[in-house]
């Protein structure tokens, strides 16, 4: 690693065989407005000649805020993480995968919130960018609010369900030293349980207002354009798990959060079932809304056709009243 002077930010890039992505996120950390950072690209397991030309095709003023590691064999998301965090001198880490992206103004508004805060990090207003991958090109396919509701970050919350997703979170370096590296044994759901060790110590700041950073999902893809979160599923619930079953261990023993998760977790699920029922319920009622206008056409086209046959009615016996009285006449 070149010698540079200590930056305030250290930006950790993960990656593994996806120059597309690379090229994209590196071009969204270099426009941001706020330039004291340093870049360190984990290449875990990936191609290197492919990394490696990506930078060569940067200004040598972006190339010289670079760092990169290859790891020939992946090490995994939590462990490149890691090993990006020990390769740099920084007051703020955060987390920018491949394949996310950044308002030009996030590393300025949130360093500039830490700065004159005490909270141990600070999270921003999210936005899920759903988007599919065409030929060489990347295109948007729509997008949605990520907890539309969330006004703050708490720890009662994080127990139920991960709020804070890696591009949203940008924290104190010192918290490493207080509760420990992100969990390398954890397959995924490991920004989960970093972020819980840092709530149940500290409080987290959140800014609110326009979405400051955008959660990239591709639930079509597959392969190394695949995220996570679609092709590992599975692996995500049983994690859940694991994290919610090592907490409940400790307090066996020693109390912390377990049981609070555990009773978390059975809310969620709760949760899940009223709302499953409330769409099951919605539909019954549109049934029902429907069957009634069926129902009311019905009547209206038979009440219709009474009505003729009984205007028909009495024109025929006004008529037939007119030429008795002709006859008699």
């Amino acid at each position: 690693m070149a010698a540079h002077e200590p930056s305030p930010v250290a930006v950790i890039v993960r990656t593994k065989n996806r120059p597309l992505f690379l090229r994209r996120a590196l071009k969204d950390v270099f426009a941001q407005t706020y330039s004291r950072f340093r870049v360190v690209i984990v290449n875990d397991g990936g191609d290197p000649e492919d990394v490696e030309n990506l930078i060569a095709e940067l200004p040598l003023g972006a190339r010289q805020h670079i760092d990169t590691i290859h790891h020939q064999q992946s090490v995994g998301m939590e462990a490149a993480s890691n090993a990006g965090i020990r390769r740099c001198d920084s007051d703020y880490v955060v987390i920018h995968d491949d394949d996310d992206l950044w308002h030009p103004e996030f590393l300025e508004r949130t360093v500039n919130y830490l700065e004159n805060s005490s909270d141990a990090g600070v999270v921003v207003r999210t936005t899920i960018r759903y988007e599919e991958v065409v030929g060489s090109n990347i295109r948007e396919t729509g997008s949605a609010p990520f907890w539309e509701d969330l006004r703050e970050i708490s720890l009662g919350e994080l127990l139920r369900v991960n709020r804070a997703v890696p591009i949203s979170f940008l924290y104190r370096r010192s918290l490493h030293e207080e509760v420990g590296y992100y969990n390398e044994n954890l397959e995924t759901c490991g920004d989960w349980d970093f972020n819980l060790r840092v709530l149940s110590r500290h409080q987290v700041g959140f800014l609110g207002g326009e979405p400051l950073a955008f959660w990239s999902q591709r639930p079509a893809a597959g392969g190394d354009d695949a995220n996570s979160i679609f092709e590992k599923a599975e692996e995500h619930l049983r994690f859940d798990r694991r994290i919610r079953d090592d907490y409940l261990r400790k307090d066996l023993a020693n109390g912390g959060l377990g049981v609070m998760l555990q009773v978390s977790r059975l809310m969620v699920e709760q949760e899940e079932l009223l709302l499953e029922n409330r769409k099951r319920m919605d539909q019954m009622q549109q049934q029902l809304t429907e069957a009634l206008g069926r129902l009311e056409d019905t009547v209206t086209r038979r009440t219709s056709f009474s009505s003729i046959l009984d205007r028909g009615r009495t024109a025929a016996a006004v008529l037939r009243n007119a030429m008795r009285g002709s006859r008699q006449s």
